[in-house]
């Protein structure tokens, strides 16, 4: 069985999460890296996450002094495009070993609202597809994460997700144009029950030529962390997705 790091975790460093660096750390013997959140005019919140990046690095430096060096720095960055400035001012000058893309929200909602629920599901997935597409490429990352998060409320088939498939297609181009890796995102698939989308999405990428690929729980506890690893195994097995693809 191979070796997979967990590249989307959350702590008490996200405004979402409480979690501990130690949580993790003494349930796996393993590399980690939390890839935080940086959320500008969050409509959940009602301002500006900014996840404190002095703070954070050294209680990183501190801890892997005790833990052999086993924590890498993270951040999910949530683009927004009218905050785009803003997002390369503050990204510039920082040394992160891996960044997650992401688009969280519209300024008006977070796509995991309540009321977005009782939205029109295909103008919220056409929507929430335009964001995505222009977002990949204009802030330097390393992943593209959960490509379903703007309709993980939804139940969605296959056969609903088709009707996008040329839109998709364009995007995952971007996203191998700009080497990116394509995140396999474990509560996506087992907690929204995505996986059938997943399976769908992740014959595109391949027969588009992605080479790279990224696997996440997107925990913010420890319940959450690895979750479901053994059937993204699986998974990769059966798509012949080998170590040498998985970052």
């Amino acid at each position: 069985m191979m070796f997979i790091r967990d590249n989307h975790l959350h702590t008490h460093h996200s405004y979402d999460s409480d979690a501990n660096f130690t949580d993790y750390l003494t349930h796996f013997d393993g590399e980690i890296v939390t890839t935080e959140h940086y959320d500008l005019s969050n409509p959940y919140t009602k301002q500006d996450d900014v996840p404190d990046y002095e703070s954070y690095s050294h209680e990183v430096e501190k801890l892997n002094l005790k833990y052999g060096n086993r924590i890498k720095r993270g951040i999910e960055i949530g683009y927004y495009q009218p905050r785009e400035s803003d997002i390369l001012d503050f990204l510039d000058g920082k040394d992160y070993d891996l960044k997650l893309l992401s688009v969280h929200h519209n300024g008006v909602n977070d796509y995991l609202d309540d009321e977005v629920a009782e939205m029109d599901k295909a103008n919220i997935i056409q929507e929430y597809l335009d964001k995505l597409e222009y977002a990949v490429g204009r802030v330097d990352a390393d992943v593209l994460a959960h490509f379903d998060y703007g309709f993980r409320l939804f139940d969605v088939t296959v056969d609903e997700l088709k009707a996008y498939e040329n839109q998709l297609k364009r995007i995952f181009k971007k996203m191998i144009a700009n080497d990116l890796a394509f995140e396999l995102n474990s509560k996506s698939m087992y907690l929204y029950h995505h996986e059938g989308l997943y399976r769908y999405v992740l014959a595109l990428v391949k027969d588009l030529g992605c080479r790279k690929y990224s696997i996440g729980s997107d925990g913010h506890k420890l319940e959450h962390f690895r979750l479901n690893f053994d059937k993204i195994q699986e998974l990769l097995r059966e798509f012949e997705i080998t170590e040498d693809m998985i970052i």
